[in-house]
């Protein structure tokens, strides 16, 4: 008797504990895995990718003929009315935790809107900054309607992991929330946003494929987006940080003969030197080359001349493609600033220093090593 009075407090307590009635069912979510964002017109308009994770986790060949992704876009005045536009359509709560990439017009980037934007995609508490951004001059709704090729799972797509080919051969070093919002708070207070295209030549049994292309970057500061660098005038880019991987270089020997070697172990050091009024800056680059296809009679020293001499040749017309723009490409401001704040100071106005071509003083490239796989030097080396 004394023991069920005992246990009669708790089974009543047990009545009134509550449950877990305010938790969202997996099942009863959309998640959005993609964004972009344009501006016409007076006008934002928002593109929503959902995506389906019935297929996500299979280890073996989707089906072909499986939906990965949905896409839909509203406008509205502001970005919030045009997000909110796109809920009326949807027949479930839609989950921010996996927004993998964003995609912005250079529309969308200029005249000041991108602080508006960011304040937007960062106050919400289930948007990561971990999440991709990019930039282009096409349609976005293509962007977010291609999918892998050979129909690998969308959430491997190059815009929603672009790692892992960037391990491969690093051109474009990828850039997500959290480093846009640290470097466009530093001096210069410009950032690089990759810069995509749509690449519609890959041929199958069923037709043309679409994949995304990084072809450069577009430069974007607090105030405005200032331009893109694209293509052969970006390349100068992958010797300037010390995240590239693998980095392809061709390289001239004569009127008729070219040699591509692969660069690796690349370390990049940027120097301020400072005369009086001036400042100036020397680049002091190493790395390792990998060579697979060459002429016999090639000796190690010519090798390494060459792509000395074509790797400063990219850092230079990449430099003065920014020049171009008004664009501290290399960050050298933020140099400056990191080495010599007094002078920075004295030297910087809007938080950049004033550049012209004569500002990169020297560029010193030293190839410590030529691989050759399986073939060797021997025979010709001095």
């Amino acid at each position: 008797m004394n023991k069920n009075l005992f246990l009669l407090p708790i089974a009543c307590s047990i009545i009134f504990l509550s449950g877990c009635w305010d938790l969202n069912e997996n099942e009863r979510m959309y998640y959005i895995q993609g964004l972009a964002i344009d501006y016409a017109d007076g006008e934002y308009e928002v593109y929503m990718q959902l995506i389906d994770f019935g297929n996500v986790a299979k280890s073996e060949q989707l089906n072909q003929d499986t939906i990965q992704s949905v896409v839909s876009s509203e406008k509205g005045k502001t970005e919030d009315e045009a997000f909110f536009k796109l809920y009326h359509a949807i027949d479930e709560r839609i989950f921010w935790g996996h927004l993998s990439f964003i995609v912005f017009s250079e529309e969308a980037l200029k005249n000041n809107r991108i602080n508006s934007l960011l304040n937007l995609l960062t106050r919400y508490r289930e948007t990561r900054y971990q999440t991709w951004v990019y930039c282009t001059d096409e349609p976005l709704s293509e962007f977010l309607k291609v999918t892998p090729l050979l129909k690998r799972s969308i959430t491997l797509s190059k815009l929603a992991d672009p790692l892992n080919s960037y391990e491969q051969e690093s051109f474009i070093e990828p850039m997500n929330l959290r480093q846009l919002l640290i470097q466009i708070n530093e001096p210069s207070y410009e950032v690089k946003i990759p810069y995509v295209k749509l690449k519609d030549d890959w041929d199958t049994q069923k037709g043309l494929n679409k994949s995304v292309k990084s072809v450069g970057v577009g430069i974007i500061s607090r105030e405005d987006y200032k331009g893109s660098i694209l293509e052969d005038h970006a390349h100068g880019l992958k010797w300037l940080t010390n995240k590239t991987a693998r980095g392809p270089i061709t390289a001239k020997l004569d009127d008729s003969q070219y040699i591509t070697a692969v660069a690796e172990n690349m370390k990049v050091k940027v120097k301020p030197i400072v005369e009086s009024d001036n400042v100036r800056f020397d680049i002091d680059l190493t790395l390792t080359a990998g060579l697979n296809s060459f002429s016999s009679n090639l000796t190690v020293t010519e090798i390494k001349k060459a792509i000395t001499k074509a790797v400063q040749k990219e850092i230079k017309d990449t430099f003065k493609k920014g020049l171009e723009l008004n664009v501290d490409i290399y960050r050298l401001s933020e140099v400056l600033y990191r080495d010599n704040v007094k002078v920075w100071k004295k030297l910087q106005k809007d938080g950049k220093i004033e550049l012209t071509e004569d500002s990169i003083r020297n560029i010193n490239v030293a190839v410590e090593k030529v691989a050759t796989g399986r073939k060797s030097f021997e025979p010709v080396v001095e």
